[in-house]
């Protein structure tokens, strides 16, 4: 103890009860961690009880919070439907998803993301950066395989889950594709998603969520509460079957022509409901992302008909050419100026209008108006144009619907050009008598020719026929509004008989739009487009057809036009085909029975009408 105070030996005896120095010592030293220990714990209850006094409710809220979180629902987009509601256009459906939820700081991201990119044929490098950056979520891929998920599964990756987003589904992929349009950042951004977006869309429901110690989440209060958070469904004037034939033989003619694209509608001349409407090319919707960011880069006035994210029946305005004649003697006939068998000059297939010779295929003299349709005279009906008076023609196509929109349930429809140039009125007159100097959307003709076809009366098209809420309950029906007389029934009648004989007879110009087994009328179309040439397509023309079938009974009015055929340059040998095919299969698939047994002759045409 040399060395040592006698004070603290002392007092080191006594704290401790021993006179041996080293047991002395470890005693000493035990005591002092104890009292620390004590001191320590004395602390900490001293601390939770001033928290528990004075804090106690922001302490609760807090651990409430952890355990508890909201989540937004939100409701399946809703259905799109053919007109018999079974065939399904559209839907949603849960598509699987890979994602990265973080990882033990002991898991080697490198070789995670390797991994991971390996058995999802991603870039490798890609990946691992992704997750190198990102603490804890990163989205690897959407869309995956059931294959691919397989793999995730089996590889048993941490931090590596499979999750599942809605996904919009078109199981008919091409068909129907640019007029139902696509959906993207949860939006219609195209044709029908986008015209009823509000009426499909999901609604939302924001909810609470209990967490356990795992994370796992319950809904509070059940998930058995009647939410009702569907969307509607959209039910079709579509025919999926009449669909699927329009485009299987406009397609097949565009390729057998080298043609650029074509065009074609089916309507119901008594409702004006859409019964099929295609373009060629067409879309994928489930790849619309790939296709349409091609076009949409380039300037929209630039597409010649390629674009395959454009529903041309609509959007795609041209000078409708010959079809335009038999606007022409509806204004006529309705004025009751001229009929049928009214004279005029078809000055030998050569005639001069303005400052330019106008050429006919067939070389007419002298011909009843009739013929001049039959026939497809241009200066025959520039006289038909002049005798019936700007007045009188411009009205009348006015009231056919050319130079607005008409009306159909679906975007950006073309309203056309329909405007008289004053500076030239007469020539303007004369030229617009047989096609030219105004421009028209395909369905803008063949809603002129269902007009004549259901006597002279105009309804507005549609494509939709009504909603249904997710239970089956008709939301809301929809109808083709007010009718609209155009011209006299007499007038359409006699526009209807001189139709037939081009179709009917065996010297019409449209002879090879005769279908199998029925009747039909209607009219071929040919114009130039020389803005074409400045893309490269020199001596571009715009061949189309326009009817409707049968002939004394019309129940479907079809039109067709194929954009710059390269093998048949008239509307009657390039267009007129598809109309004779999808007539055929329409009206046998429609069950409507075979009235060839009519093969009329021109001068008994009149008889029933």
């Amino acid at each position: 103890m040399r060395g040592k105070p006698a004070f603290w030996l002392r007092l080191k005896r006594r704290l401790t009860g021993t006179d041996e120095d080293k047991t002395s010592s470890i005693i000493l030293r035990m005591a002092m961690v104890i009292a620390f220990l004590v001191v320590g714990f004395g602390w900490v209850l001293g601390q939770s009880s001033i928290y528990q006094v004075t804090q106690g409710a922001i302490l609760s809220h807090r651990g409430e919070k952890r355990a508890r979180r909201s989540h937004v629902m939100t409701g399946r987009r809703g259905q799109i439907l053919d007109r018999t509601g079974s065939g399904v256009l559209a839907l949603t459906v849960p598509s699987p998803k890979v994602e990265f939820t973080g990882a033990p700081y002991y898991v080697d991201r490198a070789e995670l993301g390797f991994s991971l990119a390996e058995a999802l044929g991603l870039d490798a490098d890609r990946v691992i950066n992704r997750i190198m950056a990102e603490e804890r979520y990163a989205l690897i891929k959407r869309n995956v395989s059931d294959e691919e998920v397989a793999t995730i599964r089996k590889l048993g990756l941490r931090g590596v889950t499979i999750g599942y987003e809605n996904r919009r589904f078109y199981p008919m992929e091409e068909v129907l594709g640019a007029e139902l349009g696509f959906v993207q950042d949860k939006k219609g951004n195209r044709g029908l998603e986008a015209q009823y977006d509000r009426a499909l869309q999901g609604g939302t429901k924001r909810v609470k969520v209990l967490r356990d110690a795992h994370r796992r989440g319950l809904f509070e209060g059940g998930a058995d509460q009647p939410w009702a958070l569907n969307g509607n469904d959209l039910v079709l004037t579509i025919d999926s079957r009449i669909q699927i034939g329009l485009e299987s033989e406009l397609s097949r003619r565009v390729e057998t022509e080298r043609a650029v694209g074509g065009m074609a509608v089916v309507l119901d001349p008594h409702t004006f409901e859409v019964l099929a409407m295609a373009s060629v090319p067409s879309m994928d919707p489930n790849r619309h992302g790939d296709v349409c960011a091609e076009f949409e880069t380039k300037d929209a006035g630039a597409d010649i008909g390629f674009n395959p994210c454009r529903n041309k029946v609509i959007t795609y305005p041209f000078e409708p050419g010959s079809v335009a004649k038999i606007f022409t003697a509806a204004a006529a006939f309705d004025s009751g100026k001229l009929g049928p068998s009214t004279m005029v000059d078809g000055q030998g297939g050569r005639c001069r209008i303005g400052k330019h010779w106008v050429h006919d295929l067939e070389r007419l003299d002298r011909v009843p108006i009739r013929d001049a349709i039959k026939f497809s005279s241009n200066c025959a009906m520039a006289e038909v144009g002049e005798r019936t008076g700007m007045k009188q023609f411009v009205r009348t196509l006015r009231r056919f619907g050319f130079g607005r929109p008409t009306g159909i349930d679906l975007p950006n429809e073309t309203a056309g050009e329909f405007k008289p140039q004053k500076a030239w009125a007469q020539t303007w007159l004369k030229t617009a008598a047989y096609g030219y100097g105004f421009r028209a959307s395909l369905l803008q003709l063949a809603v002129g020719a269902a007009t004549i076809a259901n006597d002279g009366v105009r309804l507005k098209p549609r494509i939709a026929r009504e909603t249904r809420s997710p239970d089956g309950r008709v939301v809301e029906r929809f109808d083709a509004g007010k009718p609209i007389r155009v011209v006299s029934r007499a007038a359409a009648r006699k526009v209807l008989r001189t139709m037939i004989s081009v179709v009917m007879d065996e010297d019409g110009t449209g002879v090879k739009a005769r279908p199998i087994g029925y009747t039909a009328a209607g009219k071929t179309g040919t114009a130039r487009m020389a803005w074409l040439a400045s893309h490269g397509r020199g001596n571009a023309y715009m061949t189309s057809f326009v009817g409707f079938a049968p002939a004394r009974e019309p129940r479907i009015v079809v039109a067709v036009a194929i954009i710059d055929p390269r093998e048949d340059r008239f509307g009657g040998s390039a267009a007129g085909p598809v109309f004779a095919a999808v007539v055929t299969r329409t009206l046998e698939t429609m069950g409507v029975a075979h009235d060839r047994s009519i093969e009329p002759e021109s001068d008994r045409l009149a008889d029933g009408f």
